[in-house]
């Protein structure tokens, strides 16, 4: 009876306390909260009397949950909490009353409480609850309740209530283990609402708050959960793609239903295998071990042949990759069939992120999936054929790597089935950047036979004979590749030497500084040549058969023309042993008919040939026969006078041609003897001499030196005549009087040479009158303002004066008194009497 007395006297000063809930006066208000609760902090208070006074006090504190004031509502809050967490004992009595006043406030669609900070704490007050009536039957009630508010709370527009809804729904799953599934998929969508949010720490939570929900979840809930959480992957935030990672892992180690969603699962970890990141690629690649041995262990039956006899690593496995253990693998394995038709869709998906995360989770699958993948491979190919092209490198080197991978695992007469149909049908560079990985990953001793194979297709002229920059980038790929790969010269070297030099011929002018005659080297050292030389020997002869198609109606931009014109350029030894070849070719394209700007590149390219004729001519055999054809049927007809500029261009360089090809080198003889050489002279001369009266002054200049070029040569085969004396000088005497000074003193310098070394002949009394003519010609122009001029108007009177001395001198005596360069007069007269006389 005193113990009722006692527990009536103590409810009845906690009522009498909570009178003073019923003023107007906030302040009071406030002030009683908190002298309630120093009064139930009393530790001698059972439990028999805190049910009590709870049963007759709660609609008073609880109303304070609706006071107008927000300062009264966060004390009553404070209170509660206090009162339900840590001193009532455990009993649904007391939630049954908290729950409908949380509903009213903060569980409705319209926003009841207004204040954010509140609902915060009413959202902490919760979690409170659910925390310490965890695993406990006296919660299970109040299931519904907590769900309903957390679906509005988590998306509630102040993030610290939305990060704290999250965690509370993870408390709620602990709280309420076997019954959580009944509401996990409700909470599903609000919480993927929270993906988008621009705070990292609140898309954190929401992932371990879906990762927890998937847990309990059926079918329905990972499909709906799958691709919101494969799209935080590209989350710019390291942890929040950590988080990813982990909550997947989870789902593949603990998941009831995992072995039906594993396919889907999958890519959450495989992707982040390969992160940018350190730590996390680490933390994926330790969860991703740890999910292989638990598959390993739980299927060990199955898998005990494979962990019996597959211990070692495979021959060529790449040194700077780890093998993944055995369950990772087959986990990959027995669900790559799915995951290649997943990747083959999002390769090409139109986001950027999209396609890099893609292509990195394409090398860890095909890394796992091993020879596996081969029975996938006509779906993925197309789809990397395309990523190949993407403007983001990070694609395009997760697809090279992934292209070098499946060419370690995968024999090359399976993807060569579906390889080389599609470049024969018409390939793109993406085309080869693929086939570039594939051949650069399969193993040399299983790749080297089929490299043949493969250079044979990609010598074909629609296939190398292309102009677009980067195909030519990714095609000289595929033949570096091809050198490192093939062990023997069969006709894969010739086949790269086509396409070399087709990428040379063609290149793009962006690609000036890649595409260069270095490449000649590489192909040398792969065929264990001593220089590039070798190779042009060995090859250019087939090449230069197969280019020699109607070269009569090429261009310059006529793909045979370019190749026609590197190999002229690069040739250098192997020119002389393609002397028929070149002739028969040379002779089409500088015919008369052949277009006019093709006539002009390919006389400067000569030109530049004949400079080393020391080296082009070194393995001539019919030297003489050459020249003969290429005077005869080239030179001749092209130094006839045609009307217009363009044939006077073709006439200018035509003779500097003839010019570079007449110049004499002690190495090569280029007559063999002095009958043909005569017979080409006569054909040539009148053309020469036409020439210096052209209107263009290098035609004119050039004539000159030609005609010097070829008295030096008749000299030394003996058959220089007078006649042709008698027809050369007076024409280049007259070019003394040219209105171009570079014409003119070309004629003065090559006068001399020609004035060297006279027939006999022209000796004899009876040409006086021509010695005369030339000597009183040369004293005109000895009184020239230029000293130039008059330097070498003594040098060829010097040269004059050997033919008769006496002569000279009486000349130089009857000139003296009429020129004023009288210095220059005694310095011949000097001359012929210290030297000659």
């Amino acid at each position: 009876m005193t113990m009722d007395n006692e527990t009536a006297d103590k409810t009845s000063q906690a009522k009498k306390i909570c009178l003073h809930l019923q003023s107007q006066d906030r302040r009071l208000k406030k002030q009683t909260y908190i002298d309630l609760q120093d009064f139930l902090s009393n530790e001698e208070l059972t439990d028999q009397e805190l049910r009590n006074i709870y049963t007759e006090t709660y609609m008073y504190f609880l109303n304070g949950l609706r006071d107008e004031s927000e300062a009264v509502r966060e004390q009553a809050i404070k209170f509660v909490n206090f009162l339900i967490t840590q001193r009532l004992p455990l009993n649904d009595f007391y939630l049954t009353y908290i729950f409908p006043v949380l509903l009213e406030r903060i569980g409705s669609v319209e926003l009841i409480e207004t204040s954010e900070e509140v609902r915060l704490q009413m959202v902490q007050l919760l979690r409170a609850i659910i925390i310490k009536y965890s695993n406990t039957i006296q919660l299970k009630p109040f299931l519904n309740d907590s769900t309903i508010v957390l679906c509005e709370t988590v998306k509630d527009k102040y993030p610290a209530i939305k990060e704290l809804s999250c965690q509370t729904i993870i408390s709620l799953a602990k709280a309420l283990p076997k019954d959580f599934h009944l509401q996990s998929e409700t909470l599903l969508k609000p919480v993927l609402s929270c993906f988008t949010h621009q705070r990292y720490k609140i898309r954190v939570e929401a992932i371990k708050a879906v990762g927890e929900i998937i847990m309990h979840s059926t079918y329905k809930g990972v499909d709906e959960a799958v691709v919101p959480m494969a799209e935080k992957l590209f989350d710019q935030i390291p942890t929040v793609r950590q988080a990813v990672a982990q909550e997947a892992s989870r789902w593949l180690l603990e998941h009831r239903d995992r072995y039906s969603y594993f396919h889907k699962m999958l890519p959450l970890i495989l992707t982040g295998l390969n992160d940018e990141v350190e730590n996390t690629r680490q933390e994926a690649h330790y969860l991703w071990e740890k999910i292989g041995l638990q598959y390993q262990k739980e299927n060990e039956k199955d898998l005990k042949d494979k962990l019996d006899y597959l211990l070692e690593l495979p021959k060529n496995y790449p040194s700077h990759m780890q093998r993944p253990n055995l369950g990772c693998r087959v986990l990959v394995q027995r669900n790559i069939s799915k995951l290649a038709g997943a990747l083959s869709n999002e390769l090409t998906n139109w986001q950027e992120d999209v396609r890099v995360r893609c292509s990195q989770l394409l090398c860890s699958v095909a890394l796992h999936a091993e020879e596996d993948l081969t029975f996938n491979l006509q779906n993925l190919l197309p789809a990397m054929y395309s990523a190949a092209r993407d403007d983001d490198k990070r694609v395009v080197a997760n697809i090279i790597q992934a292209s070098e991978i499946i060419g370690l695992f995968v024999s090359f007469t399976t993807w060569s089935k579906l390889v080389i149909p599609v470049i024969e049908d018409g390939l793109h560079y993406g085309h080869l950047t693929v086939l570039a990985g594939l051949i650069e990953g399969a193993p040399k001793e299983h790749i080297s036979e089929a490299i043949e194979q493969l250079s044979n297709l990609l010598a074909v002229d629609y296939i190398c004979n292309s102009r677009k920059k980067k195909y030519q980038l990714e095609l000289l790929k595929c033949i570096r590749v091809f050198m490192k790969k093939f062990t023997k010269d069969t006709n894969t070297g010739y086949n790269i030497f086509k396409i070399i030099t087709s990428l040379i011929s063609l290149k793009d002018p962006e690609n000036v500084d890649v595409l260069t005659p270095n490449l000649y080297e590489e192909l040398a050292q792969s065929l264990q040549l001593p220089t590039k030389t070798d190779v042009l020997i060995k090859y250019s002869n087939k090449l230069f058969n197969h280019i020699n198609q109607e070269p009569k109606l090429w261009t310059p931009v006529t793909e045979q023309a370019c190749i026609f014109l590197t190999l002229l350029a690069e040739c250098d030894e192997a020119f002389g042993i393609n002397l028929d070849t070149i002739a028969d070719i040379l002779s089409q394209v500088l015919d008369g008919e052949t277009e006019a700007e093709m006539r002009l590149k390919t006389f400067f390219v000569l030109a530049k040939v004949f400079e080393n004729k020391d080296v082009i001519f070194k393995q001539a055999t019919d030297l003489n026969d050459f020249l003969e054809k290429l005077i005869t049927n080239i030179f001749v007809p092209s130094l006839v006078w045609h009307a217009g500029a363009t044939a006077e261009a073709i006439r200018t360089m035509s003779a500097c041609c003839l010019k570079y090809a007449l110049l004499p080198n002690g190495e090569v003889d280029l007559f063999a003897s002095g009958h043909v050489l005569e017979e080409l002279m006569r054909k040539m001369l009148p053309l020469l001499l036409s020439l210096m009266e052209d209107a263009s002054s290098r035609s004119r200049e050039v004539a000159i030196e030609c005609v010097s070029l070829l008295k030096t040569h008749c000299v030394q085969k003996g058959v220089w005549w007078n006649d042709d004396l008698l027809k050369i000088y007076p024409d280049v005497l007259r070019r003394c009087d040219d209105p171009a000074e570079k014409v003119r003193l070309c004629a003065l310098k090559n006068l001399q040479v020609i004035f060297e070394n006279v027939p006999d002949e022209f000796l004899q009394p009876n040409f006086k009158a021509h010695r005369e003519l030339i000597i009183d010609t040369l004293m005109v122009h000895f009184d020239d303002d230029n000293e130039t001029v008059q330097i070498l108007v003594l040098g060829i009177l010097k040269v004059v004066a050997r033919m008769n001395p006496s002569e000279m001198q009486g000349k130089i005596e009857i000139h003296r008194s009429l020129v004023a360069n009288k210095k220059g007069c005694e310095e011949i007269v000097n001359f012929i009497q210290n030297d000659l006389i």
